[in-house]
């Protein structure tokens, strides 16, 4: 808001010197603009004042120059008081004004200074108004594009419309501009096929527009329509085009735009060239960008640009190039690129990706300046790769203020999921108290997240309670909430819950809610419920089933012991069954020792997975489990033979929060390995002892 002080009493006459010199402050202060000089203004100002030209109402481009030049250097204070000093005023003097609250990004400011303009002509006379301009109104519906405001750009266009403006060729563009910001391309439309000449800076006025508000396929639509006139795009027009593109991860039209940019001649153009790179990383078409990252940078100019840089890493991440990504690390190091906080950011979620440990922390430390983005990376790429503890430590030392930030959303969530992954309830309960006492807890990601660890840690009794306490609840809460309750078992709570999703309306249940609910029927032997639910996904909520969906009903009807039905279900379905729909089926075998079926599951994943030991050593269980040792111990040696060995499996104690430790089948290094193994043959003896006479197909059916 201005406020507009009584201006100064006027100043003795000026001497004729002081007039003559004015033109020469006049381009010293367009010179200080140009330059954003702030010494040389304020050395001017004190100069101007001194020779009282500032005081004087016949040297008014005095002091819009010095008003123009402190704008300039973002020295807005200053600018508001010459103001209120001045003591006359013209358009020259609301537009910079205006302008510069726009470039600032304040556009309700700029909108108070053209009110205020108006107060000031209305209580001047004719020859101290401040009427507007062509370049006021162009000020003032910028404003209104920056507000994102139609209902105020539509007013302002009535206004320029009744002051006769819009037959100005500047004002007319700068309505486009303006409409297509504030998402009417309609209107901006409207406005450039009723201009009498068409020119590019109009058409790619609208495709902007439409980029900004999220439009991309009504940008591409008038990027046609711009061909079709015969108007060629420049440079800001491809810059837009391309980032529509990426955004909309329109595969097919990135070597067509690639084209145009050759066609064009812009294949030089830095910026251009660095939008196709980033378009082809964030899509994951890394060799694509390396080949263009290759042709500007590594054999010419050192690439300054860090967005484009963390796009060619983020690329080599998603695409799986580890090679390219060391590649353009050590580009960076012999470039002398950092510190760069927002590369090294890039090289550690890159490193991270590829679980390359060891390379993400020497990032970390060699890092001089380091942000929550920095800690957070670091944080999360240790709780992925299984090492918990060192997460935590860092967590900590993160908490207590040690790097200089407090832990925030990402790094509390890192570490809930570290301590689901790795099944420590105790610390979980902790952070938990933690999450609590910070007031994260309301945040409703951080509660679904809070659902998951517990059903994983077993304590489905907490995860039911921080649903039932949760005030909103988005799809992900229900769908954790039902993958709960199948992970324990109980299918018949899935259900029940899955009923009340539906009847509540929304949010509706989407495709993998139907996975989690038919996989929890899947466990509990509900098959009638679970194929219910499986059909009615297309019937009620039209949603296409996957492979994912088939083969939960492939495990349903498996685990029951219904392989006729399955076998008929696969033979129907509508898409080629793989892998993961022969999986279930052998597991299936496996339950219930059909070997003559196991067999034929086998050599359909045969096909798939040659070199995999998965279905080879669940086949070997199924022969053993039939009594035929001969072939289960003929595919334990052609694993051998091949080289093949399964994964060890391993498990991990939780010993009352305080120690914890990580075992494989056998192990013996444990100090008191001996006194561990009497414990677990007592406890084993025991069962032995419950479970005397049930034979050893009800044992496994009961397991």
């Amino acid at each position: 808001m201005l406020s507009l002080s009584t201006p100064s009493p006027p100043p003795l006459p000026l001497r004729h010197q002081d007039a003559a010199a004015t033109p020469t402050s006049v381009g010293l202060l367009r010179a200080a603009a140009a330059r954003r000089d702030a010494p040389l203004t304020s050395a001017l100002h004190a100069a101007l004042l001194k020779s009282g030209v500032l005081h004087s109402p016949h040297h008014l481009a005095s002091s819009n120059s010095l008003l123009h030049a402190y704008l300039q250097c973002g020295l807005l204070s200053h600018a508001l008081r010459l103001l209120d000093e001045t003591p006359r005023r013209d358009a020259a003097t609301y537009t910079s004004l205006i302008s510069a609250h726009c470039r600032v990004g304040a556009p309700l400011d700029a909108f108070r200074a053209f009110l205020d303009m108006l107060a000031w002509d209305a209580d001047r006379g004719e020859d101290d108004a401040a009427r507007p301009n062509e370049f006021t109104a162009a000020a003032l519906l910028q404003a209104c594009g920056l507000a994102r405001d139609e209902r105020l750009g539509r007013m302002v266009h009535g206004y320029l419309v009744a002051g006769g403006f819009c037959s100005d060729p500047f004002v007319a563009g700068s309505l486009v501009s303006m409409y297509a910001k504030v998402g009417d391309v309609v209107s901006a439309q409207k406005l450039v096929l009723g201009l009498p000449t068409r020119d590019v800076v109009s058409w790619t006025a609208i495709i902007s527009g439409c980029v900004l508000n999220g439009m991309l396929a009504e940008a591409l639509e008038v990027f046609v329509m711009m061909l079709e006139d015969g108007v060629l795009p420049n440079n800001v027009t491809m810059l837009s085009i391309i980032q529509a593109c990426s955004l909309m991860g329109a595969s097919e039209l990135f070597g067509p735009m690639h084209a145009i940019v050759v066609k064009l001649e812009l294949e030089d153009d830095a910026s251009v060239v660095n939008s196709l790179i980033m378009m082809y990383a964030k899509n994951g078409f890394v060799e694509e960008a390396m080949q263009l990252f290759e042709g500007l940078y590594l054999r010419g100019d050192v690439c300054s640009n860090e967005d484009v840089v963390a796009a060619v890493l983020h690329g080599c991440g998603v695409s799986g190039s580890l090679k390219n990504g060391e590649g353009i690390h050590a580009y960076l190091v012999k470039t002398g690129a950092f510190p760069s906080i927002s590369i090294e950011n890039s090289l550690m979620g890159m490193y991270s990706r590829f679980e390359q440990l060891d390379a993400a922390h020497l990032v970390f430390k060699g890092m001089k300046v380091k942000d929550i983005v920095s800690w957070n990376t670091m944080i999360s790429c240790l709780a992925k790769s299984d090492h918990v503890n060192e997460a935590m430590e860092l967590f900590s030392v993160l908490h207590v203020g040690g790097g200089g930030f407090m832990p925030d959303f990402v790094s509390v969530l890192s570490i809930v999921q570290a301590c689901s992954n790795a099944g420590l309830l105790q610390q979980g309960q902790m952070l938990h108290g933690y999450i609590v006492k910070s007031g994260f807890v309301y945040g409703v990601s951080m509660c679904n997240a809070l659902i998951s660890m517990y059903a994983k840690l077993g304590r489905i009794d907490f995860a039911e309670q921080i649903f039932k306490q949760m005030d909103i609840k988005d799809l992900v809460s229900w769908n954790s909430i039902i993958n709960a309750y199948g992970i324990h078992g109980d299918g018949w709570s899935a259900l029940r819950t899955f009923h009340q999703l539906r009847n509540a309306g929304t949010p509706a249940p989407n495709a993998v809610t139907f996975v989690n609910v038919i996989s929890a029927c899947s466990h509990s032997g509900l098959i009638s419920e679970g194929y219910k639910c499986f059909e009615s996904m297309r019937t009620e909520y039209g949603i296409e089933p996957s492979i994912d969906h088939y083969a939960c009903v492939v495990d349903l009807l498996g685990r029951s012991g219904r392989f006729t039905e399955a076998e008929e279900f696969i033979r129907d379905m509508p898409v080629c069954p793989n892998a993961s729909i022969w999986g279930p089926l052998l597991a299936a075998c496996l339950l219930h020792g059909n070997v003559d079926l196991a067999e034929k599951v086998a050599k359909e994943l045969s096909f798939f997975e040659p070199d995999s030991d998965i279905w080879k050593v669940s086949l070997s269980n199924v022969y053993a489990f039939a009594g035929r040792w001969k072939d289960a111990a003929k595919i334990r040696a052609e694993m051998r033979r091949v080289g093949l060995r399964k994964e060890t499996g391993w498990s991990f104690v939780d010993v009352g929060g305080v120690e914890g430790y990580k075992f494989v089948s056998a192990d013996a290094r444990h100090p008191d390995a001996e006194h561990i193994y009497s414990v677990w043959h007592s406890m084993n003896q025991h069962m032995a002892d419950l479970a005397s006479g049930v034979d050893v197909h009800q044992q496994l059916q009961l397991v």
